[in-house]
């Protein structure tokens, strides 16, 4: 069962042209259909990878301002004592 490189090469090769040998043009429509699909994909993607990184820059920006009003605040309360 232990398949010499040469004879790895040579099935792998039959392999791609069996695959070439049923393979078709896309039609124009199915090209199309294919585009939209791909593009909607895309945009899919794109507004989650979005939505990400929107959630982690607000996210972010409520922890600084907790951060910011915690100071402030302890340092009100410094201030007063003193």
């Amino acid at each position: 069962m232990d398949m010499s490189v040469k004879e790895r090469f040579v099935n792998f090769v039959g392999e791609c042209v069996r695959v070439l040998r049923v393979t078709k043009k896309p039609t124009k429509e199915e090209y199309w259909t294919i585009t939209k699909v791909s593009a909607i994909g895309i945009l899919i993607i794109g507004l989650i990878g979005f939505l990400l990184h929107l959630i982690d820059a607000l996210a972010s920006l409520i922890v600084v301002s907790v951060v910011v009003i915690v100071l402030v605040a302890v340092l009100l309360f410094m201030k007063k004592d003193n």
